[in-house]
């Protein structure tokens, strides 16, 4: 192979890394490796209960714990270490198909650039971030009020994903309209929404869609001055280096989350700073300031060279 392209595709790599430490990137991962573990995590079940199929209901896990309870301290904290353990692969596994999901619209929107010269209409930006906005309040809303409850010693406190509030939301408003339709009372759903497969690379999609995209893909053929199949190479070369940078992110936010269950106290604070920093950007989003924001990409890496 040519030296020169694979520099060319090493280099695009390089981009597509940097390019996956953004705010909207880290905050869509880190709502689901924030609370894919905490929703198993149940005040009747054992720390060191071992964790079935995910699925299972906390009858069966509590179940399962006296047969292990007679172990002793040993194997009650060999049972916690594989717990934290099985939750941890369980969140990565979450937030990588979130990865692929924002990936393959990536591919999509720049295949259809290159190819057809077609892009997103220059407005479908400033929507979709007033939209991931909303969401970003309505957590941070949702965060701070449960801190609130359980330090006023009414109900556990488990942090929950902002795109599943607003799934039950919309759930629990159209069963609300069926129900006044049809003449019946409506009795809202005690299980709350959690992310499965499909649910999180649905949502690695929905923030992979944006103008941007297309346009990116042009401007990366045009700076190594290739089209067609060589510019798709290129730009699957980027994808690679941004599906890093985002299991990075996964990796690293899924064995804090999960740590920092160990410690209530600092699960419980950890979770106020998330709420409040999902209100304040989420803020930022809807009144078209997220450029207020600092730049990830020049924090982390440097100013690009001119």
């Amino acid at each position: 192979m040519d030296l020169g392209l694979v520099t060319l595709l090493v280099g695009m790599a390089a981009l597509g890394f940097r390019h996956g430490f953004d705010w909207d990137h880290i905050a869509a991962i880190t709502d689901i490796t924030s609370t894919t573990s905490a929703s198993h995590t149940e005040a009747d079940v054992p720390a060191g209960a071992p964790m079935p199929s995910h699925g299972h209901e906390p009858d069966e896990l509590r179940g399962h714990a006296h047969a292990h309870e007679a172990r002793g301290p040993g194997a009650m904290h060999v049972l916690a270490e594989s717990r934290f353990a099985h939750e941890e692969r369980h969140a990565i596994g979450l937030a990588t198909l979130y990865a692929f999901g924002h990936a393959f619209v990536v591919v999509v929107l720049g295949v259809a650039a290159l190819l057809l010269g077609a892009v997103l209409p220059a407005w479908v930006d400033p929507i979709l971030q007033r939209v991931v906005g909303v969401t970003l309040v309505l957590l941070g809303v949702w965060v701070l009020f449960s801190v609130y409850q359980y330090l006023r010693g009414k109900g556990e406190f488990r942090l929950r994903s902002r795109w599943m509030l607003v799934f039950d939301f919309i759930r629990y408003g159209w069963g609300a309209l069926q129900a006044r339709i049809h003449g019946h009372g409506h009795t809202p759903s005690v299980h709350a929404t959690q992310y499965g497969p499909k649910t999180a690379f649905g949502v690695g999609m929905i923030h992979g869609v944006g103008a941007e995209t297309g346009s990116q893909a042009l401007l990366l053929a045009g700076i190594a001055g290739v089209t067609g199949v060589t510019g798709i190479v290129i730009l699957l070369a980027f994808v690679v280096g941004l599906l890093l940078s985002n299991t990075l992110v996964a990796v690293v936010s899924a064995s804090g989350f999960i740590g920092a269950q160990r410690l209530r106290t600092v699960y419980v604070v950890v979770g106020f700073v998330a709420g409040l920093g999902s209100l304040l950007i989420g803020i930022l989003f809807i009144t078209g300031l997220g450029t207020a924001l600092p730049d990830l990409q020049e924090v982390l890496f440097g100013a690009r060279a001119q």
